[in-house]
Order: structure tokens, then sequence, then C-alpha cells
């Protein structure tokens, strides 16, 4: 039976009982359990922070003065650990939006439909270039699984609307030779989903590539604050080099005009991340990236005890072992109440070591994933 709109309103214990309930049902980061998120459980600081801003709407943006400030003051500190200067910037909804995005202002400059992307790109893609009227050709990874360089020089041509690279991929964490694509891509579009990498790169040795915008040819760029920066959701920051921006008029809000593409916007993420970022420095994420890597090493070295195969190294706090079987082993453990992941390219089992887990919690899924293999 359909649930339906209640003819009167319940008292507040059924209400919370209900909601109680409802609660019970979902996983939590604070079990430790989860390993397949590449989000995780925000500070007790952002918490209490978000409940202040629920009604920010910077959709209107006139009516909240001090989530506007707080917001410049975001993009501004993230832009200073990706070097992007005084560009635009705008608050999205997450590297999905980001990404959407990028290929609109990129149809929108050249007028063509191609996007050259790597097989590792995230999913969200196929969504753009289906919303865009856009095609998507992908393009292969060498044995590295980064994009392959060769390749992308081969299909670049003048009905090329955009190149996209990615900073941490979805599966296994690798980083595309960033540097060398923008380099070919040259007058070409060229956009980096930095979704995941973007709040980890920043923070790790200073031998890591790079990434960002200190590379010249880079045009657009996506970081995801509620992955590793511990934001709670939803909150992308976007951040366009280009000078062809885009927005649409919007006379009865109290800003003239909208360059994303929401129009209202949950804005309580926001100061929310301020607070985390004031809280933690360069000091307290690098900590919390070292931590996050000491596990990763730790999770790789007990599931090479059990006769795990890792698919690579990990660049980041992302651990992929091979597997002929993922999808039932991954259902498998949801029966046991432990949630992992699997990859498609290649087959196997994959786990995102976010600030919620612990060796404990790997010592114990190990165990578990051991007996039911």
């Amino acid at each position: 039976m359909n649930y339906e709109f209640p003819k009167a309103g319940k008292d507040l214990e059924t209400i919370m009982e209900e909601i109680g309930s409802a609660e019970e049902m979902n996983l939590n980061f604070s079990s430790g359990n989860v390993f397949g998120s590449m989000c995780t459980r925000p500070l007790n600081i952002a918490k209490e922070v978000y409940t202040r801003f629920l009604e920010s709407n910077l959709g209107n943006p006139g009516l909240y003065p001090g989530t506007v400030r707080l917001e410049k003051e975001v993009h501004e500190a993230i832009g200073s650990l990706i070097h992007a200067g005084d560009i635009e910037s705008h608050s999205v909804g997450g590297g999905t939006e980001g990404n959407i995005m990028a290929l609109w202002r990129a149809r929108e400059k050249s007028g063509n439909k191609k996007v050259l992307l790597p097989k590792s790109a995230h999913f969200s893609f196929k969504k753009a270039c289906s919303l865009l009227d856009m095609t998507e050709e992908y393009l292969p990874l060498t044995d590295r699984y980064q994009t392959d360089i060769g390749a992308l020089e081969d299909k670049l041509d003048e009905e090329t609307a955009a190149v996209v690279g990615i900073a941490g991929t979805t599966e296994l964490g690798v980083i595309d030779p960033i540097e060398k694509m923008a380099e070919i891509s040259g007058d070409i579009h060229f956009h980096v989903d930095a979704a995941f990498g973007g709040m980890v790169i920043p923070f790790m040795d200073e031998d890591m590539p790079s990434f960002d915008f200190q590379i010249q040819g880079v045009d657009t760029l996506i970081v995801d604050p509620h992955k590793m920066g511990m934001s709670p959701v939803p909150l992308g920051l976007f951040y366009s080099k280009s000078k062809d921006s885009i927005s649409v008029d919007s006379p009865y809000l109290s800003g003239e005009k909208q360059k994303s593409l929401r129009g209202t916007r949950a804005s309580a993420s926001i100061p929310a991340f301020w607070a985390t970022i004031n809280l933690l420095g360069k000091e307290g994420y690098k900590d919390v990236i070292d931590e996050c890597m000491e596990n990763t090493s730790y999770l790789v070295s007990r599931m090479e005890e059990k006769g795990f195969e890792l698919i690579i190294e990990p660049s980041m706090n992302i651990a992929s072992f091979r597997c002929e079987t993922p999808k039932n082993i991954v259902e498998d453990m949801k029966e046991k109440g432990w949630n992992i992941s699997r990859t498609i390219n290649p087959l196997g089992l994959r786990f995102v070591v976010m600030p919620h887990v612990s060796k404990q919690s790997i010592d114990e899924m190990v165990e578990v994933l051991d007996e039911i293999r």
C-alpha cells in the first residue's frame, strides 16, 4: 500500500519512533563497517554549524550576506590549495553537477559536441553528455590505469569540445597524467575531475603529480569537500578559468544572474565546511590524510595475508583487489552488515579507507571477508 499524506498530525512520540526505526535501518560511518563510500562522518562542529544555517538559500543571496561571506572564504581557501588564483567559482551539489557545468561551458564555447575522456571516468559524464546532447568517446587506459596519451593524440580533432582528466579515479584512486593531457589538448577545453583527489593530493607528499591550475592548460576543475573534506553533504566547488561565463537573468531574486544549474540551493554545508577547515587547518588535514594512508597500507597487508592480489599500488586512500566474482561477495558482505564495493575494470573488490575506518574495523572486516569468499 502506498504511503498517503496524513489526514491529521501525529503525536511527537509516534513520529520519533518511526524516525528511529528508519534510522536503525541505515548503515552509519560511526560503526566502522562502511568501506564502500567516498563520504565520511562530519566533525561535531560541522553538525552544529549546519543546524544554524538551515534557512540559507544562496539561490537568493541577498537575504544571506553572512552565508555569502563564508562561501567566498571557502572558495578562496580551497582555491589557494589548487592554485586557482582569482578565477570564477561556484558552490554546486557535487562532482556530477560540476562535470555537467564543465561540459556545458565547453559546448557553448566551441559549438562542438565530442568529449574525450578515459574509460576510468565517473558515470556522471554519461548523464552530462545525455543532458547536453554531446557524445562521449572513451580513451583506453595504460597498464597503470591512466589515460593513454597516444590514444588522446589520435582522437583529438577540430570537432572535440572537451577533454577530461581524472585526479583520483573512483575505482582505483589513480591520477591521470594531467600535465601532459593539458599540453596535448591545447586550446580545447580541458576539465579535471578532482572530486575525490582535490581534498587529498594537496595534503600529501610534495612528490605527488600536479593536477590543478598550476598547469596552464586546465580550464575547469571540480572538488568535493563532502568527500575527504569531511563536509556534510552535499557540497562541491566548481572552478573555471574560462572568461566565457554562462548565466541566466534572475530579476525577481536578490541576485541579478544565476550561473549554476540550480536555483534554490541548500547552503548549510558551506558554513559547516568553513568551520571544519578553520578547526583543522592544513596541519589537521594532513594528519587525517596521513592516518588514512597508514590504514590503507595496513588494509593492503591484511588482505595480502589472506591471499588477495592488489590491482595497483594505492596512490591515495583507495585499495582494490582482483576478484572474479565481486558482485556476489559484495552482496554476501552486505548480509553480514558490511559495506564494501567492487570495480568493473578490472573486476575486483574496492575499499575506500576514509577517516571513520580504523585498524580494528579493518581486522574485523577482513576476517568476515575471508570466511565468506
